[in-house]
């Protein structure tokens, strides 16, 4: 299980460089989903959320002290180009 949960962390770190990377608007939204199906599945891999090695992993992507998380971020863009504001 622990396998898992670092491919899935790994490929989330992995997109996040990507992103900063984009050089186009699809390049840009195709790597916003990809984010956030790897933020599910970071998710759902995890049973015990509050404890454990990965606590302050998953606190760093979906909890937030002031304004939005990392997740909360990532589908507010998402929404954002839906409406057709576009990032480039």
């Amino acid at each position: 299980m622990n396998k898992d949960i670092e491919k899935v962390v790994e490929h989330i770190t992995e997109m996040q460089n990507k992103l900063n990377r984009s050089e186009n608007n699809l390049q840009y939204i195709k790597r916003l989903q990809s984010l956030k199906y790897w933020l599910h599945r970071f998710d759902e891999l995890l049973e015990n959320r509050l404890a454990g090695e990965y606590a302050a992993v998953y606190e760093s992507y979906f909890c937030t002290c002031c304004g939005f998380s990392f997740y909360d971020r990532i589908c507010n863009s998402i929404l954002d180009y839906k409406y057709g504001n576009k990032p480039f």
